[in-house]
């Protein structure tokens, strides 16, 4: 293989491909990128079994097709500090010799065969969606995940998709978020899968460089994504996903509107006198304002009121501050609805007429 390439195209397909690249293995094969000629492009790959990609860059020239197989942290952190214009790769062998203006590297690799097969993306059974609103619903679920491997099914985000909706819910049992979207579902998908939280994370990455509608299918095992130039697989997470209707209270509470920013400050603020024995803060329903509040002995006390337009019963609800600025930071800006039935109910967040956060609180008897 030899290849000319522009440094600036490179550098960003490895950055999007090492996503996936794993450090934590003792296999050397799965620490590594794949380059091959495609046509007149280079295809960069990389995998760790569970999550793979393949990413297309544009060339100067192909003058020799051909495939070679580097070390992952050495060649993607070549490219990050790679400062001439112009690179050309040539393979000897299992080796690559990298070369520029002043520049010349050479790089002992792997055999190309030795390398996992990544799925490819086929056109039948799959549905469609705007590249940015993919983006958006995965920044708005995922951080709700659990991180805890006995909660297994918890780990990943479920996506439900019938007729022309999409559906996306996370919950680690404390917190959930949930969102929901148009698709243009001309096979009739009607699917319910569950995507581990590191491939689920590379949709807003791969989106961010298409400006056409992604193309997802899901498949009984696993996932697989396009764009452009793109191609993203995911294995899914085996198992029963928790029935997430039951934790939406009913739309029977007391509600309130605020701005997202001015809670956001108050709730940082307060949380500064908290303490990881001591994480809750205590918001205070009363007429015309909510008062945000924190109090731990040897440290403090703190509160800050905030002008709301609420007439309904006074109440005080326990919520962890870290959880509550997960959600809000997730919606960025505008007013969000929220909804308390007591302090020992689940609280929602509302932002919009998709966007659905809930919060189980925290007994203040207990804190």
């Amino acid at each position: 293989m030899k290849v000319l390439c522009s440094n600036s195209k490179l550098h960003e397909g490895m950055q999007l491909v090492g996503n996936v690249v794993t450090t934590s293995t003792t296999k050397p094969i799965l620490q590594a990128v794949k380059l091959e000629t495609v046509n007149n492009m280079l295809e960069i790959s990389g995998t760790d079994l569970e999550v793979g990609m393949k990413c297309l860059v544009e060339t100067e020239k192909v003058m020799k097709p051909g495939s070679v197989v580097l070390p992952g942290d050495r060649i993607i952190g070549l490219f990050r500090e790679w400062t001439e214009g112009k690179v050309q790769l040539e393979v000897q062998g299992n080796s690559c010799r990298i070369s520029g203006e002043g520049c010349d590297f050479k790089l002992l690799g792997y055999a190309p065969d030795e390398f996992p097969t990544i799925p490819s993306f086929t056109e039948k059974g799959h549905f469609e969606i705007d590249s940015g609103k993919i983006g958006e619903m995965v920044r708005k679920t995922v951080f709700a995940c659990a991180s805890e491997r006995l909660r297994h099914t918890m780990t990943g985000v479920l996506m439900e998709v019938k007729g022309d909706v999409i559906k996306m819910v996370a919950t680690d049992g404390r917190r959930m978020a949930y969102i929901k979207e148009k698709v243009v579902n001309k096979d009739k998908i009607s699917r319910n899968s569950i995507i581990p939280a590191k491939g689920v994370q590379q949709l807003p990455k791969i989106a961010a460089h298409s400006s056409e509608p992604m193309k997802i299918r899901l498949e009984d095992t696993h996932m697989v994504v396009k764009t452009e130039k793109i191609t993203l697989y995911s294995q899914l997470i085996e198992g029963q996903y928790p029935n997430y209707e039951e934790a939406i209270p009913k739309e029977d509470g007391e509600k309130l509107e605020v701005d997202t920013e001015i809670l956001s400050g108050a709730v940082r603020r307060a949380a500064f006198l908290t303490t990881e024995e001591r994480h809750v803060i205590r918001f205070k329903l009363r007429k015309g304002k909510v008062i945000v509040s924190a109090e731990t002995p040897d440290i403090g006390n703190a509160e800050i009121e905030i002008s709301v337009d609420y007439s309904g019963t006074e109440m005080e609800v326990g919520l962890n501050p870290d959880f509550l600025l997960d959600g809000l930071k997730a919606v960025g800006k505008g007013p969000v609805r929220f909804m308390f039935k007591d302090p020992n109910t689940a609280a929602t967040m509302r932002a919009g007429k998709e966007y659905l956060y809930v919060l189980m609180p925290i007994r203040l008897a207990e804190a």
